[in-house]
């Protein structure tokens, strides 16, 4: 991963913001993960391996933080019959690494008034457990951050699934 290096306190900061959103999504805190995105955030994972774009093919999600924002108002819905019941997960996040995004990469692509300053790798495992079933997920995902009031915005969600092109049953609790 190129970039400058980061300081490693901002590193530490980086790698707590990652996990406390995985916490988030494990105890369907769902508002509280949307507040993590910043207004033109953007969730995807794409549906074919390799993606670089979203236009690229079919995604798995691929969301603006509005259209997230549907998507946590219907999980908070007791009448989703996906989620009937609800199911749980377990987010297990590791091997994360930070950079600081060099300028001109920010300036191909992201707006200059939403550029990100700093990009989280890491490698996720998912376990969801619905109605007495389990399912497992696993990938690399990448968050694109922006620093902002001591914390961190996201940009970028991206998760890329290392079975992302299987055939997959309906999908509601974000990775």
């Amino acid at each position: 991963m190129s970039g400058a290096a980061v300081d490693p306190a901002e590193e530490r900061s980086v790698e707590r913001f990652v996990f406390e959103e995985a916490r988030l999504l494990d105890e369907r805190r769902f508002t509280e993960w949307l507040d993590l995105f910043d207004q033109d955030g953007l969730y995807w994972v794409p549906g074919q391996p390799g993606a670089a774009t979203p236009r690229d093919g079919l995604s798995l999600y691929c969301e603006h933080r509005a259209l997230l924002a549907v998507r946590v108002a219907r999980l908070g819905q007791a009448s989703m019959h996906a989620q009937d019941p609800p199911c749980r997960t377990h987010h297990q996040v590791g091997a994360v690494t930070v950079r600081a995004v060099p300028t001109a990469e920010r300036a191909a692509g992201e707006p200059p008034d939403a550029a990100a300053d700093l990009e989280a790798r890491s490698a996720l495992i998912v376990c969801e457990w619905r109605d007495g079933e389990g399912r497992w997920f696993a990938g690399r995902v990448q968050h694109r951050l922006r620093r902002e009031s001591g914390s961190y915005r996201i940009l970028l969600k991206r998760v890329d699934l290392i079975n992302c092109d299987a055939p997959h049953r309906a999908l509601n609790v974000p990775f």
